[in-house]
């Protein structure tokens, strides 16, 4: 049986983004309507490429198996493959098993693995490093998924954040826009997202 391997998640995780680059490309020769749309479509992607990578390093670093680096992970509990890993991250420790186990904010994540993964592991310390950028990554996605009235609020906030005041902006144009930074926001989660990726894969 293959070994779990945290460059594997790392590789396919980069390919993946190198499909998304290139439709961002693409869709710049798109009307501006319509770039906005692609934008949305393009962020719930981004968005499921680091929830799935942070959920794929928890499990191989529960495995006990090396970062890119080189350096082993040093689980509490060492799982015996990803299913495994699954299994003691809902029940290991814990009075009650989680029902769902959740890697979108680091928050969550942490919650998720806290009785498998050590919060010194060098994979939770660097999530960690990027909390307020996964965050807001997190409430962009939620909003454009649903568009609930919580979710909204959630945007709203990081409009006001984003510009010092609330401005009525679709989640399509605010992720095309480039007012106040020299590059758009689905530009700038694209490489957000990048690096959390490689630095949690990194050890």
């Amino acid at each position: 049986m293959v070994r779990p391997s945290i460059t594997a998640v790392y590789n396919k995780a980069i390919l993946s983004l190198s499909r998304i680059k290139k439709s961002m490309q693409e869709s710049q020769s798109l009307p501006a309507s319509m770039q906005g749309f692609v934008a949305e479509i393009l962020m719930l992607r981004l968005f499921s490429i680091l929830e799935e990578s942070v959920r794929e390093t928890a499990c191989r670093v529960a495995c006990g198996v090396a970062y890119r680096n080189g350096a082993i992970a040093a689980p509490i509990r060492r799982c015996n493959n990803l299913n495994d890993a699954l299994n003691q991250f809902k029940t290991y420790n814990r009075r009650r098993p989680l029902q769902c186990l959740r890697f979108t904010n680091v928050s969550q994540t942490n919650d998720s693995v806290k009785y498998v993964i050590s919060n010194r592991e060098p994979f939770l310390v660097k999530l960690s490093l990027h909390s307020a950028d996964f965050d807001e990554m997190r409430k962009v996605r939620n909003h454009i998924a649903h568009r609930y009235k919580n979710t909204y609020q959630d945007y709203k906030r990081i409009i006001i954040h984003r510009y010092g005041a609330y401005i009525r902006q679709t989640p399509g144009v605010f992720l095309i826009s480039t007012a106040r930074s020299t590059r758009s926001k689905i530009e700038e989660y694209y490489i957000k997202i990048k690096v959390i990726i490689n630095d949690i894969t990194n050890g």
